[in-house]
Parts: structure tokens; sequence; C-alpha cells
């Protein structure tokens, strides 16, 4: 049996009768109440939404620096090699230059003096004083 009844100007609810404006107004606030229930439940869901968001990019930003130190470190050790074999390369360079300075003025000491037999350079590649000496300077 249903213990409220309507009539064009009074509501029955349960044993209370209340007008067509105290029901409408009892009506909207209990919509607004279920409103507002519906509304902190989307906010709570947001807000672990987010949290476990924030949580997902911590252990990324915590991953993403310990590749960066990762990175940085053999950046580091590259650079360090890389200095290391331009020096190296430098010390070559003077090296072979020193060298070619020598072997020119040896070449220079033996053209301008008569062998007393073939050069070994001349005599094992078929080559003249003239054409070593060209070679040298190229």
């Amino acid at each position: 049996m249903d213990c409220s009844t309507t009539t064009a100007a009074t509501t029955t609810i349960g044993f209370t009768t209340l007008s067509s404006a105290d029901g409408r107004r009892l009506r909207r606030m209990i919509s607004n109440r279920e409103s507002a229930r519906r509304s902190r439940m989307r906010k709570q869901r947001h807000l672990e939404d987010l949290r476990s968001r924030v949580g997902r990019l911590r252990l990324e930003n915590i991953a993403v620096a310990e590749r960066i130190a990762s990175i940085s470190g053999r950046c580091v050790l590259v650079r360090r090699e890389n200095e290391q074999l331009k020096s190296e390369s430098a010390a070559l360079c003077r090296r072979l230059s020193e060298i070619r300075q020598l072997l020119f003025l040896r070449q220079l000491d033996c053209l301008s003096s008569p062998p007393a037999f073939p050069s070994a350079a001349s005599s094992r590649f078929g080559l003249s004083n003239e054409q070593i000496l060209a070679s040298l300077r190229a």
C-alpha cells in the first residue's frame, strides 16, 4: 500500500501532507543531493586517476633520470677517449713530419754525393734519384 498520494494542491508522504510547492522543493532537494553525491563520486574517481598517473610519471621520471645519468657517464668517457686520440694523432702527425724531413734530408744527401753503388731503393724499385726526390716533395 502506497503511503503517498497527490492531489492538485497537496502531496501526502507518509503521514505528512505537503503543498505542491513544498513537494517540488522536497523533490528538488532530493535531486540536488543525488547530483552532489554523483559529483563527489566523479571527483573522487578523477582524484584517484590523477594519483595513479602521478605514481606512473614519477617512476618514468626516475627511469629517464637513470638513463640520462648513464648516457652522460658514457659521454664523458667518449670525450676523454676522443681527446686522447686527438693527442695521439697530433703526436703521430708530428712524428711523421719529422721522419719525412729526415728522409728528405737523407735523400738530398744521397743525391748530392754520387753513390759508389746503386741505392737500395733505386735498385729495388727501379727508381732514379730524381724520381725518389720528386716523390718526397709531393
